[in-house]
């Protein structure tokens, strides 16, 4: 497999979609069903960062170091309310999906990524099964990867 051109990374940025995680599943466009399983390929992952306010986001960070709005994490008075998160950027049917972790759900992946590193197989363009557990209030994300 060829190494993803910079202007494929940005094409895929600039047009992810956020997938939102509800209790009977993953709704990956307005308005649309949710689906409780779905293949997918890791783009790339890393840190990111919430701020919640009512139940909103207010403030949000996709690398855990600097808002989108430009405000330095490390520095913010309001660091400490935010919610720790993993940012994963999916490709579901050829679409560019984004997900944001936090708790049970970031743990799940972080074990999917062990797994891999362990198996010695990579971790971006890793073909996997996503899948939400409905826990009631919420749903849990957990990843499954396919088998070579």
């Amino acid at each position: 497999m060829q190494p993803p051109r910079p202007i494929d990374d940005l094409l895929r940025t600039l047009l992810a979609r956020y997938a939102t995680v509800r209790p009977d599943g993953l709704v990956l466009d307005p308005g649309a069903k949710p689906v409780a399983d779905v293949m997918a390929k890791l783009v790339r992952s890393g840190p990111a960062r919430t701020l919640y306010r009512d139940k909103h986001p207010d403030c949000r960070s996709l690398d855990g170091v600097r808002s989108l709005t430009g405000r330095e994490c490390a520095s913010c008075p309001e660091r400490s309310g935010c919610t720790p998160q993993i940012l994963v950027d999916l490709e579901i049917d050829r679409l560019p999906y984004r997900l944001l972790l936090s708790f049970t759900s970031a743990k799940n992946f972080l074990l999917l990524v062990d797994r891999l590193r362990r198996e010695s197989r990579p971790v971006e363009g890793a073909r996997v099964r996503v899948r939400v557990v409905n826990r009631g209030r919420w749903g849990e994300v957990s990843f499954d990867p396919a088998l070579a």
